[in-house]
């Protein structure tokens, strides 16, 4: 089942996240937030944007939602997304149906592109976008450091609409 956040939920996404920053370069973070962190972030973020979980037998599993994409108000057409599933249940298409489910919010928020930007080194985001209708918008080399390495950042973009003058 896939639902709308909620406050209790912090406590669990902050477990299926934190593994992600503390063993991948899925994330550019270097320390994992806590359940307090990532209760503000669902709160802050909630207030303009969806954030869905993806349930099974009543637990969490994982979790998409959007964010602004940039600063300037130019942006506000255009959410950057992201999505995380517990490391036990990927590879069974659980990670399309979610983000397939927050791109539809995102419509509904009025929102025209989705962006998501992804790891060089992180092949199954790089294939769920494509699978998803993303383009391949370029690269920022060596952007980031993390583990003693630098990285590189993949953007995607998706028109979740046409886009008008209107």
């Amino acid at each position: 089942m896939i639902r709308s956040v909620k406050r209790e939920d912090a406590a669990r996404i902050a477990e299926i996240y934190g593994w992600y920053v503390e063993n991948t370069t899925v994330s550019y973070e270097l320390s994992a937030p806590d359940c307090a962190e990532m209760l503000r972030r669902i709160e802050e973020t909630t207030k303009a944007y969806p954030w869905l979980v993806y349930e099974e037998e009543g637990k969490v599993i994982g979790y998409a939602y959007a964010h602004k994409f940039a600063e300037r108000e130019a942006y506000l057409p255009s959410a950057e997304i992201a999505a995380y599933l517990d490391r036990e249940k990927l590879g069974a298409g659980r990670g399309l149906v979610l983000v397939q489910a927050l791109l539809k919010d995102l419509l509904e928020y009025g929102c025209h592109t989705a962006v998501a930007l992804v790891s060089h080194d992180n092949d199954a985001s790089a294939g769920l976008c494509l699978r998803l209708g993303f383009e391949h918008a370029g690269r920022l080399c060596n952007i980031g450091r993390k583990f003693g390495r630098w990285l590189s950042l993949d953007y995607y973009t998706l028109p979740l609409k046409a886009y008008t003058d209107e």
